[in-house]
């Protein structure tokens, strides 16, 4: 498999998993470029669509449960707030009714209506005297101000995970309309605008490698100024090595001439000696003169390849512009 068809494969999967995961396999449009992509057709005419335009919204359902139960709560409250006003008017009415008929019973009685309201005499039901009719209003607003409170928090719950969900959809459809953009882009059919472009974009991109390529060759030519000036001090050193060198062969050969008439055993283990130490100080300096000469022909070699480079460079900046 080419790398063109593992992209094609790979833009395929990418939209299909998107449409699965908001929702939007159903949509028309994106049915159709799902099949086109699959089947490789038409892919020159969506290339000229702008995918930002032509990719659904997705809707957003998160939350919506939360507003469900919050309507409900919203709903229940508003019928809550009436409850007590109504049950207060009623326990006036069977008050009123239960006091008349107590008057009529007893003429001779002083109890005005709130004692009787209170204590119902017989006469009014427990459940309907002001004082337990009180209680259930207390009761009833509790039961409203707790559902104003559930009503609000699911709201802003809702809210929240709308919110959040509606920026995360935002950054995923984006991504994948940037996608389809730079992959149908290269589909386009050529004419002479897709020419054109085509040309000044191969000339930026030239430009922006002459411009790599002059920077590495400033960067080799530092780097070569430094060898430049390590160079004499090199030679100096060898210099100095090489006088060092042959000022102790020429102690060595005096030492040598000064111990001829000492016993002959002695002398000759004396030479031994000083001939090893004398063959080692001449392949010090073979090594010595050798690393010298190849450092400075390396050198030389080294700035000749770079100047060559840095001509390249200029014909290619030149032909560039």
């Amino acid at each position: 498999m080419s790398d063109e068809d593992f992209l094609h494969q790979e833009i395929h999967a990418t939209l299909e998993e998107w449409a699965t995961r908001f929702g939007e396999l159903e949509d028309q449009i994106v049915a159709s470029l799902l099949e086109d992509l699959k089947n490789e057709e038409n892919l020159a005419i969506w290339a000229t669509l702008n995918p930002f335009e032509f990719l659904p919204n997705p809707k957003i359902s998160a939350g919506d449960k939360y507003l469900k139960w919050a309507k409900i709560a919203a709903l229940l409250r508003n019928v809550s707030v009436f409850i007590p006003v109504a049950l207060t008017w009623k326990a006036v009415s069977e008050a009123t009714s239960a006091f008349g008929t107590f008057v009529e019973e007893n003429s001779a009685s002083t109890v005005n209506f709130l004692a009787f309201w209170q204590n119902g005499y017989d006469v009014l039901s427990q459940f309907w005297t002001i004082g337990h009719i009180a209680s259930l209003d207390f009761l009833i607003i509790i039961g409203v101000v707790v559902l104003s409170l559930i009503n609000n928090l699911l709201n802003n719950l809702a809210f929240k995970l709308k919110s959040e969900l509606t920026e995360y959809s935002a950054q995923e459809r984006l991504q994948l309309g940037l996608t389809l953009k730079f992959y149908l882009h290269s589909l386009r059919e050529i004419d002479k605008g897709n020419i054109k472009e085509g040309i000044a974009s191969s000339v930026s991109a030239l430009q922006n490698a002459t411009r790599a390529l002059t920077k590495s060759s400033i960067e080799i030519n530092s780097v070569m100024s430094g060898l430049k000036g390590a160079i004499p001090v090199v030679n100096e050193f060898g210099s100095k090595m090489q006088k060092e060198t042959q000022k102790l062969n020429d102690q060595v050969a005096l030492l040598t001439n000064n111990l001829s008439e000492i016993n002959t055993s002695i002398v000759e283990e004396l030479r031994d000696a000083v001939n090893s130490a004398t063959e080692g100080l001449s392949i010090a300096n073979n090594e010595l003169e050798s690393s010298t000469t190849a450092i400075r022909r390396n050198a030389l070699d080294a700035e000749r390849e770079i100047k060559s480079f840095q001509g390249m460079i200029k014909k290619a900046s030149k032909k560039g512009k």
